[in-house]
């Protein structure tokens, strides 16, 4: 009996795991996870499930009884510690060993780690898995509270818009001089920063963290500088790092702070696939050989693509690249791949906001930043997909109909 190990569950290993059943692959599949819960969905943590409105069953998916069901061996809590690429064999944290014939590495990210004073007190936490979500949401059901967030990228500003919109209030500490300015580029990140603090978030850029104040839990922070912010619940949302010890242990060639991969999904190691976060893999929508995109839509597809592989040999990734972030009552939308220094183009009026933001560089376009306006997104897919930049003038102009340029090639 041929087996695939998959080590890691989350949304790139759940994928590929699932998928490997709907294409005909009969052999063995083992799938290790150090979470203990059942796979879930991430996106929603920082929004949703911090605040407790979210569904919990459309947040934990598919239901635990499809993995018996599909024939997946799911250990939960459970590691991979050492893999050995010539002798096809891993050993697990449970003292277990799997001899595998396709393995599939969707190890994921860790949370990045600052030198901060006090970031291991009580009151100090994360929102990278679920339980430290359910935490977060645990504290802030008990009443009204004042959020300090370290950090203010995605997560940090999903996190902070949601406690906001549910009657809490939020300061973000940010050490850029604009939250977001690195995926987004400057502009587009002022744009998003201003329709944050339009909504009630408090954004301070540009600071510093010395300290995390307090003696048996969190009581706010100190900033560099000397001044002191008092909260009562503490976030870090400072960023991640690939968890890449694994695939090193096998061999497999690094490009970009990731694994290489071809669009099978498959590393420089024979059998071996790298998938999700640690995937740097060649995409026709960029300029760089290799890309890295830490996005729940990418590592499904990934994952489908690295299953596909294993069971068929066929199946390519290369998907226009997207993702979405929920703020509060805003939906911020991004395809294709973006640069600080691309030249910006906008539609609509941005101070509404409904409005997209086109990205072009060398006059062509790249990316689009959409909110609220979802006909100009499906006109921006249908010209990705057609192969078709329009002028700079043809994307500000409200009246232009982008699906049509798209369907006139």
């Amino acid at each position: 009996m041929t087996i695939a190990l998959i080590a890691g569950s989350g949304m790139a290993g759940r994928a590929a795991a699932l998928t490997l059943r709907r294409v005909g692959w009969t052999g063995e599949i083992v799938l290790v996870g150090d979470d203990p819960e059942y796979p879930y969905d991430r996106p929603p943590l920082s929004k949703s499930v911090v605040v407790g409105t979210a569904d919990m069953s459309k947040v934990i998916k598919p239901a635990p009884e499809v993995y018996e069901q599909d024939g997946i061996d799911l250990r939960r809590g459970v590691t991979v510690t050492v893999a050995d690429a010539s002798a096809k064999t891993a050993e697990l944290s449970d003292g277990s060993t799997v001899a595998w014939d396709a393995l599939v590495l969707a190890t994921g990210c860790a949370p990045r780690q600052l030198p901060i004073p006090g970031l291991e007190l009580p009151g100090v936490h994360r929102v990278t898995r679920l339980d430290e979500a359910l935490e977060i949401q645990s504290v802030l059901a008990t009443g009204p509270k004042h959020l300090a967030i370290i950090g203010g990228g995605f997560i940090g500003m999903e996190v902070a818009a949601a406690a906001v919109a549910a009657g809490h209030t939020a300061t973000v500490l940010e050490a850029a001089p604009k939250p977001m300015s690195r995926p987004l580029g400057p502009e587009v990140a002022e744009r998003v920063l201003q329709w944050a603090m339009d909504r009630g978030v408090v954004v301070r850029a540009g600071v510093g963290v010395e300290q995390v104040s307090g003696d048996d839990i969190a009581t706010g922070v100190r900033l560099v500088g000397g001044e002191e912010i008092d909260a009562d619940l503490m976030i870090v949302a400072v960023g991640q790092t690939p968890r890449l010890e694994l695939a090193q242990q096998l061999g497999c060639e690094e490009i970009v702070g990731g694994i290489k991969v071809d669009a099978g999904m498959r590393t420089s190691v024979a059998d071996v696939y790298a998938v999700g976060d640690i995937a740097a893999f060649p995409s026709k929508w960029a300029d760089e050989d290799r890309i890295r995109v830490e996005h729940a839509a990418v590592a499904i597809g990934h994952g489908q693509v690295a299953a596909e592989q294993i069971a068929t040999g066929e199946g390519r990734y290369d998907d226009l690249p997207s993702f979405w972030s929920d703020q509060g009552d805003l939906t911020l939308n991004v395809v294709g791949v973006a640069r600080p220094d691309d030249e910006i183009v906008w539609r609509g009026d941005h101070a509404l906001p409904a409005c997209t933001a086109f990205y072009l560089r060398e006059g062509k376009m790249r990316a689009a930043f959409s909110v609220s306006d979802m006909k100009t997104l499906r006109g921006v897919r249908k010209l990705f997909a057609a192969g078709v930049s329009p002028t700079p003038e043809q994307l500000a102009d409200p009246a232009v109909d982008l699906a049509a340029l798209a369907a006139a090639g």
